[in-house]
C-alpha cells in the first residue's frame, strides 16, 4: 500500500523528531535534578512548552495524514 506523504508532512515529522529529542533531554535533566534537589525543576516551564508543542505537531500531522490518506486506508 502506498501512502501520501507531502513535503509539509515530512517537515512536521522532522520537527516531531527534533522536539521529541529535546523533550527526552529535558526529562533526563529533570531526573538528574531531582537526585540532588528538592525544589522544583528549574526548567519545568520549558518542559511543559515542549510537551505542548509535541502534542500540537502530532495532532497536525494526524490531521494531514487523515486528509491525504483517507481513501488509501
Amino acid at each position: 500500500m502506498e501512502y501520501i506523504i507531502t513535503a509539509e508532512m515530512e517537515e512536521i515529522r522532522h520537527l516531531i523528531a527534533q522536539t521529541a529529542a529535546k523533550r527526552n533531554t529535558l526529562k533526563i535533566e529533570m531526573e538528574k535534578w531531582y537526585e540532588t534537589n528538592t525544589k522544583r525543576f528549574n526548567r519545568t516551564n520549558e518542559l511543559i512548552t515542549v510537551d505542548s508543542t509535541l502534542s500540537e505537531l502530532d495532532s497536525h500531522y494526524k490531521r494531514l495524514w487523515d486528509y491525504h490518506n483517507a481513501k488509501v486506508s
